[in-house]
């Protein structure tokens, strides 16, 4: 009676371990011959635009909210509407000045680009990587500790300075741009997910 409940049960779990290999997708550790050309390609979008969703969990609290993330050349935007009614975040500036203006009417002026996000949600997110990140560039402000590559040579992940960034999804029609991202720190209890729904790009 055991046997003959243990054949079924060996068959299925062999035939789940198939589909579980068949779907796994292979990491590249060795550098893409083209990356550098990759790389070029990427960085000379210049002008482009975001919307999707933000979500952040920390160690004590979390939350998600819409973006909208305009970018031209080193002039950007950056909208940030939080759920239920509960206002907006209006970031505005250049690579050397940058004015918050949160939902309550109140405005900061920063000078380090990087601290934009800290300064409005309290999560110490660098603006200059994460601009790197999202068009599938490793950041340049960084240094890289670590990096792999997907079947098709774009950058899959990247660790930086206790970074862990990993691209989810790829999409488009001319270019191929992370549609999910996440983020993660080694020393730190914070979790970013940064899911677009959709990029306009200036050619």
């Amino acid at each position: 009676m055991i046997r003959r409940l243990l054949l079924p049960l060996i068959v299925a779990l062999t035939c789940l371990l198939l589909v579980s290999c068949a779907t796994v997708k292979k990491q590249v550790i060795t550098e893409p011959s083209d990356w550098i050309a990759v790389q070029q390609k990427r960085q000379q979008i210049k002008i482009w635009e975001i919307r999707g969703r933000l979500g952040v969990q920390t160690e004590s609290n979390g939350g998600v909210m819409d973006i909208t993330w305009k970018q031209s050349d080193e002039e950007f935007s950056i909208r940030l509407i939080a759920p239920l009614g509960a206002g907006t975040y209006l970031i505005q500036g250049d690579s050397d000045l940058a004015e918050i203006r949160y939902p309550g009417g109140q405005k900061k002026t920063v000078s380090n680009i990087d601290e934009v996000f800290s300064s409005a949600l309290e999560v110490d997110l660098p603006a200059n990587a994460v601009k790197d990140w999202i068009r599938g560039l490793p950041a340049k402000s960084l240094p890289i500790e670590d990096i792999s590559w997907n079947e098709q040579g774009l950058l899959e992940t990247v660790k930086q300075s206790g970074w862990n960034v990993e691209m989810k999804k790829y999409a488009g029609n001319k270019i191929l741009l992370p549609h999910v991202i996440y983020l993660s720190r080694d020393d730190d209890e914070l979790d970013v997910r940064l899911v677009l729904r959709q990029w306009l790009v200036d050619d």
